[in-house]
Order: C-alpha cells, then structure tokens, then sequence
C-alpha cells in the first residue's frame, strides 16, 4: 500500500483557509486541530464537565449488544466510566452497505484520530459513531453506485413501503426480498475474486438479521472494524431520548438565544467571506417534533408558542416543556443542536466531520456559548482516492500525473493523446484554417457592413456556420480516430470513472463493498493504517 499526498484544486475557500490556518476562518473555532497542545487543554476543559457517564455507559451496552457486539467495543464502553476518557467522534447517514466512501473514510479517521490522542494523552479516547437514524431523506441513502460495462451505474433497493420525506429512516423496516434482490445485483456487476464469496456471505447474513436500516448499516460496519473496538450510537434510539431529556429542556430554555448567536455567526461569516449553506432565522426552535409519523421542524411564533413550521401543532412552553419530559422520544435535534446535544451527552476531545459538515459547525461557537458550552476540535476528516495497481503503470505509461487525474479527469489527456495518434497536426490545423478564414472572411463581412445592417448580421451568422463546420470535421476526424484506438480510449474512461467520477472525488460516489470484492475483507482494517496527515488535502492510495 502506497500513500501519495495530492493538493485539491476545487476546494471551498473555507477548507482552504481552515487547513492554512487563516485568523478569518479561525476565530469562529476554539481550537487548532493541527497542534497536539489543542488536545492536552481540550482534554483539561472536558474532565471539568459534567456528562452521565454511567447512564451513557449503560445505553452504549444496550445498543452495541444489539449489533453483536465484542469484547473490544464492551471494554471501550466501560472506559466511559473513567473521569478522564473522552471521545473522539463523528456521524452520519445510515446509507445501505455503509453509502459513499466517504462514511468508511470519517470512520477510519475516528479510528486513527483516537489511537493516536490515546498515546499522546496517556488516557482513555474511545472511538463513537454517530449513525443518524432521525435523518429522513431516503432517496439519499437508498443507492448505491456499481461499475459495470464500462459506466457507473446507480442500483437502488426496491422498497415498495409507503414512502413519505418526513418518516426518520430508522423506522423504515428493512424489505428482506428487496434487499436479498439488491444484494444479488449489485454483486452481478463484479468480476468474481477469491473474495467474493466471502464478502457475499458477510453482507447477505448481516441483511437477514437486520430489522431496519440502521441495523444493517450498524451490523456492516461492526463487521468490518471488529477488532477496533468502534462504538456505535444510534441516535433516534428512545434510551438515549431518555438520556438526553435534561438537554432538550436547556435548549427550549435557551432557544432564543441560540437562533440570536446562530445568525449573528452567519452574518460575520458572509462578512467574512465565507457564505454557509445554513437557513436560520431568530424565529428557528433547531428542534423536531414527531408527530403521527412525520418528522416537524419547530419555530417561535411572535406571540411565543412553540409551533410546527407548517402550522400542524402549537404549544405553550409550560406545555411543550411537560411534553419534553413526559415524552424525549418525541424529540429530535436538527443541524444546528445536533452539535450541542453530542456535547452534553459525550465527552468530546474531537469532532471529526467532512467539509460540510465543518462549514455548519463555523456558525456554532456563540450557540455552543449559550449552553456554557465550548465548541470542541474540529477536525477535517481524511480524504482518501482508492487505487488499483493494475492502473498505476496505465497512468504512469500517459504521464497522466495522480493529482491531474483526481482534480481534472482523464478527458484532456485522451483528447491529447487521440490527437497524437494522427500524422496530422488535427488541432493545430484546425486552429490553422479558423484564423484563416477569419482573414478571408472579413472583406465580405466590412462590404455587408457598408450596405445594409441585415447583410452585416447575415454575413456573421455565415461566418459562425462555417465556423461550425470545420468543428464538425475536426469531430468526424477525433471519432474516427477513437475508432481506431477503442481500446486505449476505454483504458481513459475507465481511469475517469474511478478517480473523478462525474467530475468529482472518488469517495462521493463509490462503495466499499466494490473495494472489499477486488482486496479482501480486511481492507478497512489495513486503510487505519494509512499515516494520519490531518493537513494534507488529499491522499493518494495504490493498493
């Protein structure tokens, strides 16, 4: 396995700036994620807190044991215990075979980032997962992205349920024909290895003992981080509602305040340059209220009842305050105190999060405040391009270059090359007779000028049809030549769809289990091994 640094051409300013420790990016976070000493005084912060920790313990061990779990996750759970552990942690959507390669990435980030700060500490640093079940968009997780024929094609479960956007996936029960018919095609479309049996069985067996998809995403991924020990935290599980009763309460209590140091972030960030795609206003609650199995996003009215943005229920706050208590499970936190409520519930050193997810948490350091909170580490999550061997020495043969390919695709470098493969200068002669007929042209254009303005307009558009003319030949003469070099020209695309697929990274697009098909199920195992460059924008790696 080999690591190669690359440097992202297409990056937002804020990520820019984040990794290059810019002070106007820097002043709405905390901590630097990139000095060891952040982690020291972190740690120091979290041990003042107070968090229930045996409570936390408790409802850890019930989930976890839910999804088989090991020794190495239980002693990980009883750490909690200890005054001094914290948690290293991040989230997200509980796609079907774990989603995008991204999700594997932000794991195996929590996994390095946690050992790493165990040594560094000398103190408990327990890896969690946060799966959010609460989350509701289906489309979003229902799919995932298989390479066959020379393409990337989308292979969706076929879930006949009644389908509605506001239901929270984990209370989607988990289709078994459906998803044995979804297992079966996606496993068509691979080339069988010496793996393939065993990668089949995996996921065929983790399916039929899953209830929903949670289930299957929580029973996958302890699966195949087995022997590292992550816990995972489903967050639309009702003990844990039970836990977080006090906190929804504080944050009613404090709402207005919140949206207030929210959208004042919001302000000084566009001030500042950076534009976050984040809707607040002061009238937001930031909390979801479930309701005959729709998931309500809650605001203030200006008369001070608590209400559903679409006016389906109303309350005092003496009555939404009793409702919180009598009934946590009605509750569920959106974007904005999703942050916070991970902070109450969990010691946290650090939050590992995508670039996304660190543009939100720019708008959170007033809101944090106002829950005598502090915002924790934030830490970009690894970004990591898969590759095969068997592609290297095709890149290597082109003079492609790694970082070209990731940034710009392979197109260029086929068009290139397609145009060397002639005798003829094709581009350079087309460019050739266009500056030519330019000068040809423009006596004709200057005498229509001179005699009507219809014949000037009508001499540019003659002018623009010719011009499209030899377009079209020089397109007949690249076809031809593609023809001829089918092979090579496969070899290109097939580089495309691997390493900028729809003109962007890799992990947006691919699945693990393609990558477990061609190297085995330790795979995942082996990629917590890769060198924790926190800083670098990008990495490289040849398998």
């Amino acid at each position: 396995m080999e690591v190669k640094p690359i440097e992202l051409k297409h990056q937002s300013k804020l990520m820019n700036d984040y990794r290059d420790r810019q002070e106007s990016i820097y002043k709405h976070f905390e901590y630097d994620p990139f000095q060891l000493r952040s982690f020291k005084s972190r740690q120091s912060f979290v041990m003042d807190g107070q968090y229930q920790r045996e409570t936390l313990v408790e409802v850890l061990k019930g989930q976890n044991s839910r999804w088989g779990m090991n020794e190495q996750v239980e002693r990980h759970i009883d750490e909690l215990l200890d005054e001094r552990a914290t948690v290293v942690i991040g989230g997200q959507q509980t796609g079907v075979l774990t989603g995008p390669l991204y999700t594997i990435h932000k794991i195996i980030s929590i996994i390095i980032q946690a050992k790493e700060q165990r040594e560094h500490l000398g103190c408990p640093v327990v890896p969690v997962f946060w799966m959010a079940g609460e989350d509701h968009d289906f489309l979003e997780i229902d799919h995932i992205f298989t390479y066959n024929n020379q393409r990337l094609n989308k292979v969706r479960v076929n879930d006949q349920q009644p389908f509605d956007y506001k239901v929270p996936i984990s209370k989607r029960i988990l289709p078994q024909g459906e998803v044995q018919q979804f297992i079966d095609d996606v496993f068509e479309t691979f080339q069988e290895t010496k793996y393939t049996k065993s990668v089949y069985q995996l996921v065929q067996g983790v399916a039929e003992k899953s209830e929903t998809y949670v289930d299957f995403f929580a029973y996958l991924t302890q699966q195949l981080f087995a022997s590292e020990g992550l816990v995972l935290v489903d967050a639309d599980d009702k003990s844990l509602r039970k836990l977080e009763r006090p906190y929804f309460l504080e944050m009613v209590e404090k709402r207005a305040d919140i949206a207030l140091q929210v959208t004042k972030e919001l302000n000084e960030l566009a001030e500042d340059g950076y534009h976050i795609n984040l809707d607040a206003s002061l009238s937001d609650a930031h909390l979801f209220y479930h309701h005959e199995g729709e998931r309500l996003l809650l605001e203030v009215s200006e008369e001070g009842l608590i209400q559903s943005k679409g006016g389906e229920v109303s309350f005092s706050e003496s009555e939404f305050k009793q409702l919180v208590y009598d009934h946590p499970e009605f509750f569920s936190n959106n974007v904005i105190t999703r942050p916070l409520m991970q902070e109450l519930v969990f010691p946290v050193l650090s939050f590992v999060g995508g670039p996304g997810e660190i543009a939100y948490w720019a708008a959170l350091k007033g809101a944090f405040k106002a829950l005598n909170l502090k915002l924790p580490i934030v830490t970009p999550r690894l970004s990591l391009t898969l590759m095969k061997r068997n592609h290297q020495s095709f890149i290597e043969q082109y003079q492609m270059g790694e970082e070209a390919l990731i940034n710009d695709g392979s197109y260029h470098f086929k068009m290139n090359w397609l145009t060397r493969q002639s005798k003829y200068p094709v581009k350079e002669t087309v460019e050739e007779v266009k500056k030519q007929l330019e000068v040809v042209h423009q006596p004709l254009q200057s005498i229509a000028q001179g005699v009507s303005s219809d014949l000037e307009a009508l001499t540019k558009t003659n002018f623009k049809q010719i011009e499209d003319e030899i377009d079209y030949v020089k397109k007949r003469i690249m076809s031809e030549l593609k023809k001829q070099h089918e092979q090579t020209v496969k070899q290109f695309d097939e580089l495309n769809e691997f390493y900028n697929p729809s003109g962007g990274l890799q992990e947006r697009v691919w699945n693990i289990v393609y990558w477990l098909n061609e190297y085995g199920l330790d795979l995942p195992i082996q990629l917590t091994e890769i060198p924790p460059r926190w800083e670098q924008d990008h990495q490289f790696i040849t398998l």
